[in-house]
C-alpha cells in the first residue's frame, strides 16, 4: 500500500517594512560601535562616580550626588542623541540618499526611523548613570521621582536628536565627527552640565538660559528638589530649538537629496 507524501509547507520569510528594517539594522550597527559605547555609555558613568566622590560629600550628600547624577546622565545621553548625525553622514556618502530616491517609501519615514533609533539608543546612557546613582552614589528617591527625572531628560533630548541629524545632512562626512564633538562639549559646558551656571560669569549664565542643554539639566533635577517650581520657560526654549532645527534639517535633507542625484 502506498501513501501520498504530504506536500511540504513552504516557510515564508518575514518581510519587514523598509523603514522598520532600516531602523533595526541601524540600531544593530550602532550598538556594535565600540567608540559609541565607550563615550556615550561607559564614560558618563565613570565621570559620575569620580565627580560624586569629589563633590558629593557634606550634609546633603544624597542631594548633591543626585544633581551630579542628572548632569552626567544628561551629558552621556546628549552624546548618544547627537551621534545619529554621524551615521546619517556615512549613509549619505555611501549613496544611501541616491537609493532612497528610487524607493516607494517616503524619505520622511526613513528620517523618522533614524530619529526613533537614536532616541532608543540614548536610554542605556541614562539608565546606567541612574543605576550607578542609586546603587553606588547614595541617591535615594521615590519611584515617581526616578521615573519623572528619567522621562523628562529623555523627552528633552528630542531637539538634540534633530541637531545631530542637521549636522549629518549639512556637514561633510569627514568633518561630522569633529563638529559633533565640538558642539557636544560646547553645549555641555555652556549649559551647565559640567559646572554650575551660578559659578559662570554673568554673561555666560545669561546665555545658558537660551540653550536646550541648560533646561535639559533643569528638567532632570526638578523631581529631586522638594518644593521646586517646574521650569516652564524651558518648554518654550526647547520648542523654539526644535522648530528651528527641524527647518534646517528639512532644508539640508533637500539639498543632500538634490546633490545625490548628480
Amino acid at each position: 500500500m502506498t501513501t501520498l507524501a504530504e506536500p511540504r509547507r513552504s516557510i515564508r520569510p518575514i518581510v519587514l517594512p523598509p523603514a522598520l528594517h532600516y531602523a533595526l539594522h541601524s540600531a544593530a550597527l550602532t550598538a556594535r560601535n565600540v567608540t559609541f559605547v565607550l563615550f556615550t555609555v561607559i564614560m558618563p558613568v565613570t565621570l559620575y562616580l569620580v565627580f560624586s566622590a569629589i563633590y558629593g560629600g557634606g550634609a546633603d550628600a544624597g542631594l548633591a550626588s543626585a544633581m551630579i547624577m542628572v548632569s552626567m546622565a544628561a551629558y552621556g545621553s546628549l552624546g548618544a542623541a547627537m551621534s545619529g548625525g554621524a551615521q546619517l553622514a556615512l549613509e549619505r556618502r555611501s549613496g544611501w540618499f541616491r537609493q532612497l530616491m528610487i524607493t516607494s517609501v517616503p524619505p520622511r519615514s526613513f528620517l523618522l526611523a533614524r530619529a526613533a533609533v537614536t532616541m532608543l539608543l540614548v536610554l542605556p546612557a541614562l539608565l546606567l548613570v541612574f543605576l550607578a546613582g542609586g546603587l553606588l552614589g547614595g541617591v535615594t528617591a521615590t519611584a515617581g521621582q526616578w521615573l519623572a527625572s528619567l522621562g523628562l531628560i529623555w523627552i528633552g533630548l528630542l531637539p538634540m536628536t534633530v541637531l545631530g541629524m542637521v549636522v549629518g545632512v549639512w556637514v561633510k562626512a569627514e568633518a561630522v565627527q569633529g563638529v559633533t564633538t565640538m558642539l557636544l562639549l560646547a553645549l555641555s559646558l555652556l549649559g551647565g552640565l559640567w559646572f554650575p551656571v551660578d559659578a559662570m560669569p554673568s554673561a555666560m549664565g545669561t546665555a545658558a538660559l537660551a540653550l536646550p542643554t541648560y533646561w535639559l539639566g533643569e528638567f532632570g533635577r526638578f523631581p529631586f528638589l522638594a518644593g521646586a517650581v517646574f521650569p516652564w520657560a524651558g518648554i518654550w526654549v526647547m520648542l523654539a530649538w526644535s522648530v528651528l532645527l527641524t527647518i534646517l534639517g528639512a532644508l539640508g535633507y533637500r539639498r543632500a537629496a538634490i546633490t545625490s542625484r548628480r
